[in-house]
């Protein structure tokens, strides 16, 4: 019982940073119509910053939010200089998107080199509660994951903001002529999922080791955790994410950990092949103007 319980918390950890991918894409992809196949690279970016600030002797908490803010940023000028020319063909953002994935690779293996990257604990504490081990750092990693949950979920359910977004979704036009700058909304939306990529980055790289080819791994993930849960749904995402975490844990665990990735697919094929429009329901992306 202890080692089953044990899988379950090492799940929730992992299924914490992909939460993280999955929301961004979710509300990039879902909601402002923007298909980034880079949103992996985005996450390896704030990765590989997060290791090259701590290994300057910066705070890891403090490398973090830096982190978050640099992918933002690089998010930003992604947005303005790129996807904005492609918001009324999406196809050709995405071939676009699949172009700055590469690139980004290759200017990281420039700076970087190929090699995997890692980070020692950052906070080195390990809690033992009922013959469980919880590493002090997972626990903290599920936490921060926790609260950008509800501040995302407050931000578009509740504030206006949200509310002129999802009608922008609903109607494009009408949103336009009712005075809602849609573009700077849309533009506000990548920012934001590129951030989070950039914290997903960064508590992933205190898990686990990273390198330069991590993201094109974990935007299959994040695609599948957001269509899981419905695209366009912020809690849609946590759902998709706890149970492609807990399909990873339990696999590795019962299973055969080598298939780990085919067990996560095989569980998306069958919920949409279900559920078409994810277990929460979505959004198909806002339409074309």
């Amino acid at each position: 019982m202890d080692i089953f319980v044990q899988q379950l918390v090492n799940s929730l950890s992992v299924a914490s940073v992909t939460i993280l991918i999955g929301i961004g894409i979710t509300l990039i992809f879902g909601l402002a119509g923007i298909v980034n196949f880079a949103h992996g690279e985005f996450l390896m970016v704030g990765g590989m910053a997060t290791w090259f600030m701590v290994g300057a002797g910066m705070n890891f908490f403090v490398a973090l939010v830096f982190a978050g803010l640099l992918v933002g940023a690089l998010g930003f000028a992604a947005e303005r200089c790129l996807f904005r020319f492609t918001l009324n063909r999406p196809m050709n953002g995405f071939i676009m998107s699949i172009g700055l994935s590469v690139i980004l690779q290759h200017a990281v293996i420039r700076v970087f080199n190929e090699f995997q990257k890692s980070i020692t604990d950052p906070v080195g504490m390990v809690w033992t509660i009922g013959g469980v081990d919880i590493i002090a750092m997972r626990a903290i990693v599920v936490a921060i994951t926790a609260v950008v949950v509800a501040i995302t979920y407050f931000g578009i359910s509740r504030s206006r903001y949200g509310m002129a977004l999802r009608a922008s979704v609903s109607d494009r036009d009408t949103a336009e002529l009712m005075g809602i700058p849609v573009r700077r909304y849309v533009t506000g939306v990548f920012i934001y999922g590129s951030l989070l990529a950039g914290i997903g980055g960064a508590l992933m790289i205190s898990l686990f080791p990273i390198t330069p080819f991590t993201g094109s791994v974990i935007i299959i993930r994040g695609f599948a955790v957001s269509l899981i849960g419905g695209l366009g749904n912020v809690g849609g995402a946590v759902v998709g994410g706890l149970v492609l975490g807990l399909v990873d844990g339990l696999s590795a665990g019962y299973g055969y950990p080598e298939w780990t990735d085919a067990y996560s697919l095989v569980v998306m094929i069958l919920i949409l092949v279900l559920r078409p429009q994810g277990l929460l329901g979505g959004t198909l992306g806002p339409k074309a103007s």
